[in-house]
């Protein structure tokens, strides 16, 4: 274990309490793919899981580059100051700005799906149309193929 002056520890809580921000942010950033998305019960269960292991990877990565893995009190208190700040002050404005900003790339995905897929929706028009005058062609060939035939049985 190293030893860490004073100034040192410092710095690492404030890294503590920014990378609580971050996470934060992170939270907010699932609960608004998950109020776009809603998922199911066990999906919902799977990105729940999903979610705590990514958080608790990024707070090993700390843990393990700044404290060489030594869990310290000031560092999860910097953990804890930086995601209740966020969730408390900052999260409020930022949920809604991210609503709006999914909100906003979903209308734009789906605009470029909608002209994407505009020659093909034309052409399914066209073609079905067309397709009754085809299909009554090819039923009405086919009665004058079965008159045909039943002329030439009478025939023999």
């Amino acid at each position: 274990m190293s030893l860490i002056d004073i100034k040192d520890e410092f710095w690492i809580f404030l890294l503590a309490i920014n990378n609580g921000l971050i996470l934060g942010c992170f939270y907010d950033f699932y609960r608004v793919l998950r109020y776009f998305s809603r998922p199911r019960k066990l999906i919902t269960a799977i990105e729940d899981i999903l979610f705590w292991l990514i958080v608790t990877f990024i707070t090993f990565k700390f843990f393990l580059n700044k404290t060489d893995g030594v869990i310290r009190g000031f560092v999860v208190l910097g953990f804890l100051m930086g995601f209740i700040f966020y969730l408390k002050i900052i999260s409020r404005y930022s949920y809604s700005l991210l609503k709006k900003i999914f909100k906003l790339i979903l209308e734009l995905f789906n605009e470029i799906i909608r002209i994407i897929s505009y020659p093909f929706r034309k052409m399914g028009t066209v073609i079905g149309k067309n397709s009754n005058k085809t299909l009554k062609l090819i039923k009405r060939t086919l009665l004058d193929g079965k008159k045909y035939i039943e002329i030439t049985k009478k025939k023999k």
